[in-house]
């Protein structure tokens, strides 16, 4: 009676927290939830200490399993790393190599080019990658979106090493997108959940940067219809249709963001002026919609309406990017002042200084609070992976004062 009368009155986030506690002597959960419920933020350190920070939970969420692969997430309120990610693995890739850079150490080259080795093992005959994470019971059925994500790490890695196999795996990949297309640029077969979705936008950019690798005008045309296509989904005020999982829900700030992120950086190779402006009027959108803090509602619904208190970490660290890549492209300094809040939005949300938890040392959460309803309790890689993409940017294009 007495448990019953506990679960009865005690929010279930402490409940969570209690049973962490109980069962494994963990306060992450504690200290997660009563952050969130009571705004209590880290103090924010250098944009080098929160990359060095962020890049070593990846490592650890490399070290996590041995093919080489990267761990999907940390579960914080299990204790447990979760499965491979074979579309995360792809683009943690350039992230890698662009660490070695700038925090020279070749380590982390060299973690790179494991992964893009293991992603090799992969590679389905069609040349499709499975989707993923790799959860032992889904069947390995080809897709779209991850394998256009993969696509950015084999690239690089061909760039980096000049190794053929890796062009050769990215061009299989590439061919069997070209061949499932439709002839409107949309893709529509072997999509999540089945629907059409204008975040394939980003895809299509995987698809241009193996155009320029391999010099081949037929994935350039592939990647142009899509984008083409993409900019027919944005409304006058800038949202995207079809930017979402399901077309039943708002998107999140995370796939607008790779919807923009699409049209922007393949509007930059390619020299186009539409795809540049589509991505821009989105972008600025967001801008306008930006507390002073740098807080994002996690969703955006149609005329960009939203009511949610609480924010898609990953989204936010996307727009970051963003907005430093709006910021050389023109040299506005709203631009440059929205990615420097966005980024100290995400230093203050950072776990640094806790002991012996690697799996919570450095990451981004899903969402803010850790309990929000996008991914809750754990620590992603693609949220680190991004969060580390905005600081290197922000440090390229305006490191003074970090």
């Amino acid at each position: 009676m007495l448990k019953r009368l506990i679960r009865s009155t005690v929010d279930p986030h402490f409940r969570d927290a209690i049973w962490a506690y109980r069962t494994r002597r963990d306060i992450s959960v504690l200290d997660g939830v009563m952050r969130g419920k009571f705004q209590i933020l880290h103090q924010p350190a250098t944009n080098r200490e929160h990359i060095q920070a962020t890049i070593d939970w990846l490592c650890a969420a490399q070290d996590a399993d041995q093919p080489g692969g990267v761990s999907a997430f940390y579960d914080v309120r299990e204790g447990k790393w979760g499965p491979l990610y074979p579309e995360t693995t792809g683009y943690i890739i350039p992230t890698f190599f662009d660490a070695a850079s700038y925090l020279n150490n070749d380590n982390y080259r060299q973690r790179a080019l494991r992964m893009a080795n293991w992603l090799l093992t992969l590679q389905l005959d069609s040349g499709a990658f499975p989707i993923g994470p790799l959860w032992p019971d889904w069947e390995r059925q080809p897709i779209v979106f991850d394998t256009g994500q993969i696509l950015f790490g084999l690239v690089r890695a061909y760039q980096e090493t000049g190794e053929e196999m890796f062009l050769a795996a990215a061009r299989k990949a590439g061919d069997w997108l070209v061949a499932i297309q439709d002839t409107d640029g949309a893709w529509r077969k072997h999509t999540s959940q089945g629907f059409v979705h204008t975040y394939n936008v980003r895809s299509a950019l995987g698809v241009l940067l193996l155009a320029k690798a391999s010099n081949q005008d037929v994935y350039q045309e592939a990647a142009v219809r899509n984008l083409r296509w993409a900019i027919t989904q944005q409304d006058p005020d800038g949202w995207y249709q079809n930017a979402g999982f399901t077309p039943q829900e708002d998107p999140l700030t995370h796939t607008i963001a790779y919807t923009i992120e699409g049209l922007l950086e393949s509007g930059i190779i390619l020299s186009d002026e539409p795809m540049i402006a589509s991505a821009r009027l989105a972008a600025d959108a967001l801008r306008a919609r930006q507390a002073e803090d740098g807080f994002l509602r996690a969703r955006y619904g149609p005329g960009w309406e939203s009511s949610l208190d609480w924010s898609c970490l990953t989204g936010t660290a996307q727009m970051g990017m963003i907005w430093s890549r709006l910021y050389w492209l023109t040299g506005r300094e709203d631009d440059r002042q929205a990615a420097a809040e966005a980024n100290l939005y995400l230093k203050r949300r950072q776990v640094r200084r806790v002991q012996h938890k690697p799996g919570v040392r450095g990451g981004m959460a899903g969402s803010y609070p850790l309990f929000g309803d996008y991914e809750p309790f754990r620590n992603l890689n693609w949220a680190a992976k991004f969060f580390a993409d905005s600081l290197l940017l922000e440090e390229k294009y305006a490191p003074a004062g970090n």
